[in-house]
C-alpha cells in the first residue's frame, strides 16, 4: 500500500515539475515586451497607408482600413511609425441559397482573404506576412434596399473580423521580435 502513494506522489512531483519548467516559456500577449515597451504603444507604430482599392473593393477596403488603425493605435495619438502595413483584399460573393420558385437567393456569404506584409518604412525589410481569411453571411430580401444595408453591414463584419485576426498575428510577432 505505501509503495501505491509512493507511485502516486511521484507522479504528482513529476507533473509539478514539468509545469513549472515550461511556466517560463510562456509570455501574456498583451504584456510587456522584452525592451520593456507595452505592446500597445509598439503596435501603434505601424502605419497603414491608403490603398487605392478597385471600385468594387473601395467601400470594404475603407472599413478594413479604418478597423486596422482603431485596432493598431485606438488612443489616436500621433506615434512616430517605424513599421508600414501593406494590403491586399480578395472577397468572394456566393449564394449558397436559392428560392426555386422565384430563382432568387435567399442568402449570401461574403468571404475575404487578406494578405498583409509587415515592413520596416523603407520597405527594405520584411518583419512578417500573412493571410487572414474570413466570412460574414446575410440574408437577402425582397426589398432592394434592405439586401444592400444588409450587404454592407455584412462588409463592415467581415472588416473587423480580418482587422481582430491581423492585429492579433501581428501582436504576437511584435511580442516574440521586441
Amino acid at each position: 500500500m505505501s509503495s501505491l502513494n509512493f507511485k502516486g506522489f511521484a507522479r504528482i512531483v513529476l507533473a509539478a515539475g514539468l509545469v513549472l519548467s515550461v511556466s517560463a516559456c510562456f509570455r501574456p500577449l498583451y504584456g510587456p515586451t522584452a525592451s520593456g515597451e507595452s505592446l500597445q504603444t509598439v503596435l501603434a507604430t505601424i502605419d497603414v497607408p491608403e490603398v487605392k482599392w478597385p471600385d468594387s473593393q473601395a467601400r470594404i477596403g475603407h472599413y478594413l482600413r479604418s478597423e486596422l488603425i482603431y485596432a493598431l493605435n485606438g488612443s489616436g495619438s500621433d506615434t512616430p511609425k517605424k513599421y508600414v502595413l501593406r494590403l491586399s483584399l480578395g472577397e468572394q460573393l456566393t449564394t449558397p441559397i436559392v428560392d426555386s420558385q422565384s430563382g432568387r437567393a435567399l442568402s449570401a456569404t461574403l468571404t475575404g482573404k487578406l494578405a498583409y506584409t509587415l515592413t520596416t518604412p523603407d520597405g527594405s525589410t520584411v518583419i512578417t506576412t500573412g493571410t487572414a481569411t474570413s466570412s460574414a453571411t446575410y440574408d437577402r430580401f425582397e426589398q432592394r434596399f434592405a439586401t444592400l444595408r444588409a450587404g454592407r453591414e455584412a462588409e463592415i463584419r467581415l472588416a473587423k473580423l480580418l482587422s481582430e485576426q491581423v492585429k492579433t498575428r501581428l501582436a504576437a510577432t511584435l511580442q516574440a521580435r521586441s
